[in-house]
C-alpha cells in the first residue's frame, strides 16, 4: 500500500500526552487514507476518542491497527459505532488490549449488522484480551445467530474470504490473556501459561541445585571415584569429611551409606520428569 494512503502514528506514546495533538498534525477535512496505524501508544478508551475523530474522516479506510494499547469495553462501544459508520472496513487489529467478552460482542454485532453477505468478511483480531473461556463465548455468539467464524480451516479461510460465508472472522480467538495470575483452562492456555501452573511452581520451589563436594587438599581421589562428601554423623558435629563407604567412620564422622549420592543431600538426578528452569 502506498505510504500516501497509510496514516502511521504507531509508537508515538499518544496515551502519555494529549491525543488532541493529532488535530495539529493531520489535515482537516476528508482524508483518503486506507490504512491507519495507532498501535503501541498506551492509549486508553478516553484517548481513543481523538483517534476516532480522525478515523471518521477516512471513508476509504480498510485496515485499522490499534493493538497493544489499554482500550477497554468503553472503547469497544466507540469502535462498534465506527464499524457502522465505515461498513467497508476489512481489518481491525485490536489484540493486547483490555476488552472483555461484552466489548467484543458489541463490535461483532455492529460489524455483522452493516455487512452484506457478498462483502469481504471483517478480519477481527481480538486475541490476548481479558476474555474468560473464549470457546464458550464464541459458542454464545453462534447461538445468538451472529455470522462469525473462528477460522478452523486456515487454508480455506483467509483475511478476505470465509469458506463458511460468514461476515466476521475471529482468528486466534482462543488465545486470551491470563487474569489475576491464573491460567485459562482449555485451548486458551498458552505454552508460557502451561509452564507456570501452581503445580509446576511448587515443584520448582522444592528443587535445590546440587552441592558440589569440596576437593580434599591432602589426597587426591582414586580414579573413577568422587571426593568424600560432608555428611553429618549421628551424635557428632558433622563438620569433618565423611569416611569412604565401607571403611567405617570416626566419632562424629558418619560413613556415607552405600548408593548415597556423592553430590550431597537434596539432589535429585535428572530424568524425564525433572523440572527444568
Amino acid at each position: 500500500m502506498s505510504s500516501k494512503l497509510r496514516l502511521d502514528f504507531s509508537r508515538r506514546q499518544l496515551g502519555n500526552g494529549d491525543p488532541r495533538q493529532l488535530a495539529s498534525e493531520i489535515p482537516k477535512g476528508t482524508l483518503l487514507y486506507e490504512e491507519a496505524d495507532f498501535s503501541l501508544n498506551n492509549l486508553s478508551s478516553a484517548g481513543l476518542a481523538a483517534v476516532l475523530d480522525v478515523l471518521k474522516r477516512c471513508p476509504k479506510l480498510r485496515v485499522l491497527k490499534l493493538f497493544k494499547n489499554r482500550i477497554d469495553d468503553v472503547g469497544a462501544e466507540a469502535l462498534a459505532e465506527l464499524c457502522r459508520k465505515l461498513p467497508g472496513i476489512e481489518e481491525m487489529h485490536l489484540s493486547h488490549n483490555q476488552f472483555t467478552a461484552a466489548g467484543v460482542r458489541k463490535i461483532v454485532v455492529a460489524a455483522e449488522e452493516v455487512r452484506s453477505p457478498e462483502a469481504t468478511p471483517l478480519w477481527l483480531r481480538v486475541e490476548q484480551n481479558l476474555i474468560d473461556d473464549p470457546d464458550a463465548v464464541f459458542d454464545q455468539l453462534v447461538q445468538q445467530e451472529l455470522s462469525v467464524c473462528k477460522r478452523d480451516d486456515d487454508k480455506s479461510c483467509t483475511s478476505r474470504v470465509c469458506c463458511k460465508k460468514c461476515k466476521v472472522h475471529l482468528p486466534y480467538f482462543h488465545l486470551q490473556r491470563w487474569q489475576n495470575g491464573n491460567s485459562q483452562s482449555g485451548p486458551g492456555q498458552t505454552l508460557t501459561n502451561a509452564a507456570s501452573t501452581p503445580a509446576m511452581t511448587a515443584a520448582k520451589a522444592g528443587y535445590r541445585p546440587p552441592t558440589l563436594p569440596k576437593p580434599s587438599m591432602n589426597s587426591a581421589p582414586s580414579p573413577g571415584s568422587f571426593a568424600a562428601a560432608t555428611v553429618p554423623g549421628k551424635g557428632g558435629s558433622g563438620k569433618g569429611p565423611a569416611a569412604a563407604p565401607g571403611k567405617g567412620g570416626a566419632k562424629g564422622k558418619a560413613s556415607a551409606p552405600p548408593g548415597a549420592s556423592p553430590w550431597g543431600q537434596g539432589y535429585f538426578p535428572a530424568d524425564a520428569n525433572a523440572v527444568s528452569n
